[in-house]
């Protein structure tokens, strides 16, 4: 795939389960915004989280930092205007109408219906893991053991998705 820009939680939960590098066989580029960083990156360190360590060494080799523009700030500052959005999302928003990327990967239901509304492709940790799969990068077996470390280390999902996602890493096969 091309380009794409993560929020915060899509990066935690990899890092938390060991998978980040999955991001790295999907996409050519991964961009952060600041605001991401700070909370994946410095909040993390300052909660002493072992994810943090993990995604700021990835930082400094395939994820890339990058500040989201003061044209594009004005032209998207009706997004600062959302209150169901964090910083970290609203900036990874603006990031993706900057560098033109196609994905977004993030969970959080609002932030994918804004996405979408902007013409960006939302893909979600569950949808990378599935993506994976279909691509060859990991086995059927490794894609239902991901699913299952994404839940125990705090993705919340419903018994109705979580079947829908096992049928779905069951057909791929």
């Amino acid at each position: 795939m091309s380009k794409a820009v993560s929020d915060s939680t899509p990066l935690i939960l990899l890092a938390k389960i060991g998978r980040l590098e999955l991001l790295k066989t999907l996409f050519n580029n991964i961009y952060i915004p600041e605001a991401v960083t700070n909370e994946v990156v410095i909040k993390g360190k300052n909660l002493n989280q072992p994810d943090a360590y993990i995604i700021e060494k990835a930082t400094k080799t395939w994820i890339h930092e990058t500040p989201v523009t003061n044209e594009i700030n004005t032209e998207y500052i009706y997004l600062d205007t959302n209150t169901r959005l964090d910083e970290g999302e609203k900036q990874a928003l603006k990031l993706c109408k900057q560098l033109n990327a196609l994905y977004f990967i993030a969970d959080d239901k609002e932030a994918r219906k804004v996405a979408k509304l902007l013409n960006i492709k939302p893909i979600g940790t569950l949808g990378v893991t599935i993506q994976a799969l279909k691509n060859g990068a990991i086995t059927q077996k490794e894609a239902e053991n991901i699913v299952d470390d994404l839940i125990t280390s705090g993705l919340r999902i419903d018994t109705t998705l979580y079947k829908k996602i096992l049928d779905i890493i069951e057909s791929a096969h």
